[in-house]
């Protein structure tokens, strides 16, 4: 069974170092390490209780010791059982470990990015970016508020190329915004005077990703004038969208399009002390004319995060699954397990062994176990978190995101493991 999970395990391996962008082969490469996990527990465990036995006969005397030996010499149950809960227990580690490092990486993101202290917009029917057009009179009010240190301005549109539609957004910024770019490559000062000369054009990551772009590659768009090529003046950051999306200037959006709509603003105060006062004041100035939302910069941040934390809910919930499966296999195999060691047990009960010191053989035995499944499940776990952020990732969304280790995750699924089999 090793020798099976060691080939597994490394045909999984190579399957997920290949230079490709299949996702199939992303997910094929995960199972064979998940099954090389899996097939290569029952050794790892015999490694692990002879190690054990000796600290278990020190701690629980001639009990402790046979409860270790019953681990191995009972493998064709216990070895099921136990790479039942290590894979489930690893997958508990690796999905936490993977939406932790995903919240990090957007909080991180998030504060780089939103550079304005206040945020005005149109409710839309898609929370992930602002739809819609403000009205003239509405951009006009707001913007010649008092106490305003500048403005930018957004504009999303949809534009044509040759593959298709893709979303452009129209910036005019504020010097504080450019603040808000994080570059993976290019950036600099000499992409920002080409962005701003409207010679060049900032991809996100992922747009760059599916379209295979590069900085100092062109982009190739239909505009209202005919055909036009954009150099690829940086690639940044951007977990907005999966689909990814063109940054342009707005005098170069102006340049080929008619469209002179405006989507959302981006106010930066002159004294952030008087913020709440000063979204009071704007919303005000709106009225009734049109439904806007303005918000803080902090408020948008929230808002950003509890839609995050919402839309990864289930997975705690999957997780949860995946260990009461777990417990209800390991259950089962230890029932069968007990009923094989009838006369086992009858013999210890024969020579003087009490009722309670037969299931203090017990809880010590499955303690064990547990404590094995723990252990091994923690690297097995940050394993499967490495694939799935920097590979199936990285396939589905083309995001780079930050590894940050869920430590309290992984103390919960260890303590899990040893305290779910001692109750079992």
């Amino acid at each position: 069974a090793a020798a099976l999970g060691v080939g597994l395990f490394l045909t999984g391996g190579l399957l997920l170092v290949l230079p490709s962008r299949s996702i199939f082969l992303a997910f094929a490469g995960l199972f064979g390490v998940v099954m090389g996990i899996a097939l290569l527990t029952p050794l790892t465990t015999t490694f692990f209780m002879a190690a054990l036995a000796p600290m278990a006969r020190k701690s629980f005397g001639v009990l402790g010791a046979m409860a270790a030996r019953g681990v191995v010499t009972a493998m064709s149950r216990t070895a099921p059982a136990l790479a039942a809960l290590v894979v489930a227990v690893s997958v508990t580690v690796g999905l936490g470990t993977m939406i932790t490092s995903f919240r990090a990486t957007v909080v991180q993101w998030l504060d780089g990015t939103l550079q304005a202290d206040i945020y005005v917009s149109v409710p839309g029917l898609v929370s992930s970016r602002p739809q819609g057009t403000l009205a003239p009179d509405v951009v006009r009010r707001l913007t010649q508020a008092p106490g305003l240190d500048g403005v930018s301005t957004y504009r999303g549109a949809e534009i044509d190329t040759s593959e298709g539609m893709i979303r452009a957004v129209a910036l005019d910024l504020f010097p504080r915004g450019e603040r808000a770019f994080q570059f993976k490559e290019g950036g600099g000062a000499s992409a920002f005077a080409s962005f701003r000369e409207g010679e060049g054009v900032f991809l996100s990551e992922s747009f760059s990703y599916r379209r295979g772009l590069a900085a100092g590659d062109s982009l190739r768009v239909l505009s209202e004038s005919g055909p036009v090529a954009f150099p690829v003046a940086g690639i940044f950051f951007d977990y907005g969208s999966d689909q990814g999306v063109v940054m342009m200037a707005r005098d170069t959006y102006d340049r080929y399009w008619s469209d002179r709509g405006i989507t959302s603003l981006g106010l930066f105060v002159q004294d952030a002390g008087f913020l709440d006062a000063m979204v009071d004041d704007l919303r005000a100035r709106v009225g009734e004319e049109q439904q806007v939302l303005i918000r803080s910069n902090l408020d948008l941040k929230a808002v950003s995060l509890e839609v995050f934390d919402r839309t990864f809910a289930i997975t705690g919930v999957l997780r949860m699954l995946a260990f009461i499966v777990a417990c209800i296999g390991v259950l089962s195999a230890l029932m069968a397990l007990q009923l094989e060691r009838g006369r086992e047990l009858g013999v210890l009960r024969a020579v003087g062994v009490t009722p309670g010191q037969v299931g203090k053989l017990v809880t010590v035995q499955t303690g064990l176990m547990g404590m094995v499944a723990g252990v091994l499940a923690v690297p097995a776990g940050l394993l499967l978190a490495v694939v799935m952020i920097f590979v199936v990732n990285k396939r589905s969304f083309g995001w780079t995101l930050q590894l940050e280790l869920a430590w309290p995750i992984v103390l919960q699924a260890v303590g899990l493991a040893v305290v779910g089999l001692s109750l079992i």
